[in-house]
C-alpha cells in the first residue's frame, strides 16, 4: 500500500523570514587600574564587531565602569541591567558579554540569574569571544561551567592572598582606602605620587577639621549642627557620612576586620582617643531606645523648647502643637486623657505655663553669691576625686613612653651595628614607634588638660550656676536644649494633677549647688519629698533649692 495518501497530513515548510535580532551589551572591569587602561573600550569594540558580523542590532551597552564581581546585585550597573530586562516590554534576544567571567563570579547564584533570564524572560546570554550562547543546550552547559570556574578562580585567589592580607593587618597596617581625614602612602595606592616602600597613614587637612568635629560630638552637638559648622570651615560632608564616622574604630587607631581574630592597634595617629570614642558609643546606646526623641528634638519650636525632653508621668514623651488662630502653644501626652499643658503663661491662662515652671525649677539651681566660696571648695573636692583616675593614667603613660623610647633607641643601635638588618624592617618599626610616641604624647596632653584645667572649669561653672535660669530664659533654642540636657541628662517628667516636676537624675555639679544651699539653710524644703519609685518631687516655682536623686 502506497504511503502517498498520507502526504495530506504533512505540514508544508514555511519560508523562514530572517530578521535582525536585538541584543544588549554589558561591559565591566574589576578595578580602577583596568578602567584607566582602555579595557572597557576594548570590550565595547568587541561587542560592536560581534553584532555586525552576526547580523545583530546592538541596542545599548550597560555597565561601562569598574565593579567587583564578588557580589551580583551589590553592583549598581549589573542590577540596572537585570532590572531593565525585567521591566522592559520589548526585551532583547540576548545579553552579550566578551567573557562570561565579566558577567559574574558568584557561581551558583549567577547560574540562577541566567536560568531566570533564559527560562522566564526568553533572554539569552552570549559570550562574544567564543560565540557560546544559551540558545544552544550544550553551549548553555558550557556557560554554566564557565560561571562555576570563575567562582573557583576567585576562591583560589583568596586562598593565596588571604594569609598575606592577614599578616599585613596583624602588623598594624590598613587594607583598602584610608577613611576620610587621612592620606595613605605605600605600595598599593592608585596615586603614583603617594607610592613608597612602606605603608604610612597621616592626618590631612580634613582630618584636622574632623578632630574638632569629634570634640563637638563629645560636647553633645547634634549631627546637623556639626555638619553646618564643618561647611562653614570649608568641609562638606553628607549627614550619612558623619554618622558613619562616629562608628568607625579607625579614627581611634583600631583595626576591626573579618580576617582578624580580634581587633588590633593600627600604625597611625588617631583623631580621637579610645576613651572618648567609647563615650560617644555609650551615648548612642542610650539613644537607641529613644530614637523618636532625637527626631522630635530636631523639630523643636522656639516657643516649645521642652519638646522631646519632657515626659508625662506615664513615661511617654510629650509632643507639642500650636493653635494657629490664637497663636497659643501647648504640650500634650498622646496616651493620657486630658494631659494637655499650656507652654506659655498668658493673662487668660488658668495655670502657669510649663516653660515658666521649668524656669522656676532651674532657679533652684542658681548659686547665690554668698555660697560661691563653699561651692568652689566642694567642687574642687569633687574634681580631685574624679581625677584620681587621671593621675594614675598619667603615671602609666609616662612609664609607657619611657619603654617606647627605649625600644626606639635599641632599634637605632641595631640598625647601626647589624649589617644584615633589613632597611624595610627598620623603617617599619621606626614608623610604628614614632606613631606610638605621638599617640602617647597626645594622650598625655589630654590627660594633663583634664587634671590641670580645674580652675578654668570651676570659674566657668560658677558663671553658669549663677545664671542658669536666666541663660535658659534668654538663650536661643540651641542654648535652651543644652541647658536642659546639662542639668537633667535623663530629662524630667511632669505630674498632671498639680503640675509638679519629677526627675531621677541631676548633673552632679548642679546637685552640689543644691546641697550647699540646703546645708546653709539647715532644713530641707517641706514641699519636697521622695516618691516610692525613687524619684524626687520638685515644686514648680518659689521654693528653696532641693536635693535630687543622683
Amino acid at each position: 500500500m502506497s504511503l502517498d495518501k498520507f502526504k495530506k497530513f504533512q505540514k508544508e515548510k514555511e519560508d523562514i523570514v530572517v530578521t535582525v535580532k536585538r541584543i544588549w551589551g554589558y561591559t565591566r572591569v574589576s578595578s580602577k587600574e583596568q578602567y584607566n587602561n582602555y579595557s572597557l573600550n576594548e570590550q565595547e569594540q568587541d561587542l560592536k564587531l560581534f553584532a555586525k558580523k552576526n547580523n545583530y542590532e546592538l541596542e545599548q551597552i550597560v555597565g561601562g565602569t569598574y565593579e567587583s564581581a564578588s557580589g551580583d546585585f551589590s553592583r549598581k550597573e549589573f542590577k540596572r541591567l537585570i532590572d531593565e530586562v525585567r521591566k522592559s516590554k520589548r526585551r532583547p534576544f540576548a545579553i552579550a558579554i566578551k567573557f562570561i567571567s565579566r558577567f559574574s563570579r558568584t557561581g551558583d547564584n549567577a547560574i540562577g540569574i541566567v536560568q531566570e533570564l533564559v527560562d522566564k524572560m526568553g533572554v539569552h546570554i552570549v559570550e562574544t569571544s567564543t560565540g557560546l550562547t544559551t540558545e544552544n543546550e550544550f553551549d548553555r552547559l558550557e556557560v554554566y561551567r564557565k560561571l562555576l570556574e570563575a567562582k573557583k578562580e576567585n576562591l583560589d585567589r583568596l586562598e593565596k592572598t588571604l594569609p598575606g592580607m592577614k599578616l599585613l593587618l596583624e602588623a598594624g597596617n590598613w587594607l583598602g582606602k584610608a577613611p576620610r581625614g587621612y592620606t595613605l602612602r605605600g605600595k598599593k595606592v592608585n596615586d603614583y605620587s603617594k607610592m613608597q616602600e612602606y605603608q604610612e597613614i597621616t592626618i590631612n587637612k580634613e582630618g584636622e577639621l574632623l578632630k574638632q568635629a569629634w570634640q563637638w560630638k563629645l560636647m553633645g552637638e547634634r549631627d546637623y549642627v556639626i555638619k553646618q559648622k564643618l561647611e562653614n570651615l570649608g568641609l562638606k560632608i553628607p549627614k550619612q557620612s558623619i554618622s558613619s564616622i562616629w562608628r568607625n574604630p579607625f579614627y581611634c587607631g583600631v583595626i576591626v576586620n573579618a580576617l582578624l581574630d580580634e581587633p588590633k592597634k593600627g600604625n597611625w595617629k588617631p583623631i580621637v582617643s579610645e576613651s572618648d570614642f567609647w563615650k560617644i558609643q555609650e551615648s548612642f546606646e542610650k539613644n537607641k531606645t529613644n530614637s523618636k526623641k532625637e527626631f522630635i528634638k530636631s523639630k523643636v519650636h522656639e516657643k516649645r523648647p521642652l519638646t522631646g525632653f519632657l515626659r508625662c508621668e506615664c513615661g511617654d514623651l510629650l509632643t507639642s502643637y500650636e493653635v494657629n488662630k490664637k497663636k497659643l502653644h501647648y504640650y500634650k501626652c498622646q496616651k493620657c486623657k486630658d494631659a494637655s499643658f499650656n507652654a506659655i503663661t498668658t493673662i487668660k491662662s488658668k495655670s502657669k505655663g510649663l516653660n515658666d515652671l521649668f524656669e522656676g525649677l532651674l532657679s533652684n539651681y542658681t548659686l547665690n553669691h554668698q555660697f560661691i566660696e563653699p561651692f568652689k571648695l566642694q567642687l574642687k573636692k569633687l574634681f580631685d576625686t574624679m581625677n584620681s583616675e587621671g593621675i594614675q593614667e598619667m603615671r602609666s603613660l609616662e612609664l609607657k613612653k619611657v619603654e617606647v623610647e627605649k625600644n626606639l633607641e635599641n632599634l637605632e643601635m641595631r640598625n647601626i651595628q647589624d649589617l644584615d638588618f633589613s632597611p624595610e624592617t627598620y623603617r617599619t618599626f621606626k614608623t610604628k614607634f614614632k606613631n606610638d610616641l605621638e599617640l602617647i604624647d597626645e594622650q598625655m596632653r589630654d590627660c594633663s588638660q583634664k587634671v590641670s584645667n580645674h580652675k578654668m572649669f570651676i570659674d566657668k561653672s560658677i558663671e553658669i550656676l549663677q545664671n542658669t535660669s536666666k541663660i535658659w530664659r534668654d538663650g536661643d533654642i540651641e542654648s535652651k536644649i543644652r541647658i536642659q540636657n546639662l542639668v537633667f541628662p535623663e530629662g524630667v517628667s511632669i505630674r498632671l494633677k498639680n503640675r509638679e516636676y519629677l526627675t531621677k537624675k541631676v548633673n552632679q555639679v548642679f546637685t552640689l549647688t543644691s546641697t550647699i544651699t540646703m546645708d546653709s539653710e539647715g532644713v530641707e524644703n517641706e514641699k519636697t519629698h521622695q516618691n516610692s519609685d525613687g524619684s524626687f518631687l520638685v515644686a514648680g516655682t518659689g521654693l528653696e533649692p532641693v536635693t535630687f536623686g543622683l
